[in-house]
């Protein structure tokens, strides 16, 4: 943030006016250590004590040079400090400490690189599925908006390898460019597949073009907002009766429904049955409209009821979460 800079500055200054002096004053006035230190901070102080060794139109002329440096720094110094408190930027530095050391702390987190109104509907998805995340901003009104509201930012570009790093992308399970500029959208992504080479990338492509670079460079998926927007406008005038189904049986009343992924692990409830064991509609009221098969990976739709399931298979279920918990419940095999 720019306060912490202002500090460390200020800080640094402080640092280099006391070497200066402390070496100055040791050769002008042929004195010890602690006797120029004293007579550094009684210059740069102005309290007028008494001064030590003998002195010279040499160490005179280097005095004023140290009061001078030293009302300027001091001045800047209180002037900022200051300004801090009245702003209430002080509680925001503690604020930014706190997230700094919750960051750290994180492990096979998300990283949300952008701030549009594209990142904002991605923030609030995770913030209801409760998911640990980190956004990537450089927009002064997004990162108070977002440390407001006790969600982890890093100021700075996503293109920047220490911007990255600060928000754990060594440490994280997958990235989300949504930047404006396809550009910044293609440097994210390679910068951030050279950081961690199995991290999970998906990136909002403008062009198809776009797209075509962005998966050269590093990211597994690419999505365009305008395409889907524009399939979902055309499919609404061709096929209305189509679409008011989805809308129906992914919404009834004020039910959500979502579509789920459920992995089989090793000891999970689902190992070796299939599916006429596993009665996952009747035990749940989850729907497997699919399973993704460990073994080539292709999609099977609509599976058949003898389908034994094995680990590492992927269940695409239609449901709501509490149907999800519940086939948690009957054994740990939520991804």
């Amino acid at each position: 943030m720019e306060e912490k800079r202002k500090l460390k500055f200020i800080f640094l200054a402080f640092a280099l006016l006391l070497i200066t002096g402390v070496i100055g004053y040791m050769i002008l006035l042929k004195v010890d250590f602690i006797d120029a230190l004293y007579m550094t901070v009684i210059t740069i102080s102005t309290v007028g004590f008494g001064e030590v060794g003998t002195t010279s139109n040499l160490s005179e002329i280097f005095s004023i040079f140290m009061i001078f440096l030293g009302v300027g720094i001091v001045g800047y110094a209180f002037t900022t400090v200051v300004a801090m408190f009245v702003e209430g930027k002080v509680s925001d530095l503690w604020k930014g400490s706190k997230m700094d050391k919750k960051i750290a702390a994180l492990n096979n987190h998300y990283i949300i690189c952008g701030s549009g109104e594209l990142a904002e509907v991605i923030i609030k998805k995770f913030i209801n599925e409760k998911l640990d995340f980190v956004v990537i901003s450089d927009r002064r009104e997004d990162l108070e908006d977002f440390s407001h509201h006790d969600i982890l930012v890093v100021e700075g570009q996503s293109t920047e390898e220490s911007v990255l790093k600060h928000a754990g992308i060594e440490r994280a399970k997958g990235l989300i460019a949504t930047l404006d500029s396809e550009v910044d959208n293609i440097v994210t992504v390679l910068t951030a597949r050279n950081l961690n080479k199995n991290i999970y990338i998906i990136s909002n492509a403008l062009t198809k073009s776009g797209s075509e670079k962005l998966l050269k460079v590093g990211a597994d998926k690419t999505l365009s907002a305008v395409e889907i927007s524009g399939k979902r406008m055309a499919s609404l005038m061709i096929k209305p009766n189509i679409i008011s189904f989805l809308d129906v049986v992914t919404k009834i009343g004020d039910v959500e429904l979502d579509l789920e992924e459920v992995l089989v692990k090793r000891g999970s409830y689902l190992e070796n049955k299939n599916l006429i064991e596993a009665q996952i509609p009747k035990k749940t009221g989850l729907i497997v409209l699919a399973i993704k098969k460990i073994e080539d990976g292709k999609m099977i739709f609509n599976p058949p009821i003898d389908y034994t399931f094995k680990i590492g298979d992927v269940l695409i279920a239609l449901g709501r979460d509490d149907q999800v918990d519940s086939l948690k419940n009957l054994g740990d095999e939520i991804k």
